[in-house]
């Protein structure tokens, strides 16, 4: 197994480890999500094998080669809206109620906020602890360990919750090994040989008659 797919599952590993009921991550419990389970402290943490770059100048045709990896780090918080959103819809609603259904959702938007802005923190000193800086694989194997950035969206109301997501961008180096790929044989085998009846001695092929 290549070294990048070692470490997102490392990655995975070391965030699940830390959750502490402050969040939940992705892959490490083995099952799906719905973003109903994310209010209050059932955060999500989701971790993407993103992009990967092999410079040529930093690596032999045969390798080992290097590999430039970032990971997308996809972090969800949801929070319940007391706003009636049919009344902010609704035409009939008068400019009174919809300013009132408006503020609260204004509210469960800034609480979403706020619990993202937790949960960047969280997610930002665990993976850049000085403990985790081999990603927890033997040291030698990861490299050059950084999150330069983070982007948050804008919150948006999903049925009687407010939701909101964020991504950081984790890159890190290492030593990819070039063993190769036997194949696989696959399970059904054509036989191309021809059966013709009368054709005792198994001959195939065209005759050309130059008559």
């Amino acid at each position: 197994m290549m070294n990048f797919r070692l470490i997102h599952d490392s990655i995975i590993n070391i965030l699940g480890l830390a959750e502490a009921g402050r969040f939940q991550t992705i892959g490490f419990q083995r099952q799906t999500k719905a973003v109903e389970e994310a209010v209050d402290n059932s955060r999500m943490v989701t971790v993407f094998y993103s992009a990967g770059n092999f410079p040529k100048t930093s690596a032999g045709l045969t390798g080992p080669v290097q590999h430039d990896i970032t990971f997308r780090v996809e972090l969800l918080v949801a929070k319940p809206a007391t706003a009636d959103i049919a009344t902010i819809n609704n035409p009939a609603s008068t400019p009174a109620q919809k300013l009132a259904a408006l503020a609260a959702l204004q509210e469960a938007a800034q609480r979403a906020d706020g619990s993202m802005d937790e949960l960047i923190e969280i997610v930002y000193q665990i993976l850049m602890d000085a403990r985790n800086v081999d990603m927890g694989l033997p040291v030698g194997t990861v490299a050059s360990r950084w999150i330069p950035s983070f982007q948050k969206d804008e919150p948006r109301p999903k049925g009687d919750l407010v939701q909101l997501t964020a991504a950081a961008t984790l890159t890190l180096r290492t030593a990819e090994q070039i063993a190769g790929d036997p194949g696989v044989e696959g399970a059904n085998i054509i036989n191309n040989t021809l059966d013709i009846p009368g054709n005792t001695e198994n001959i195939t092929g065209v005759l050309i008659d130059n008559a």
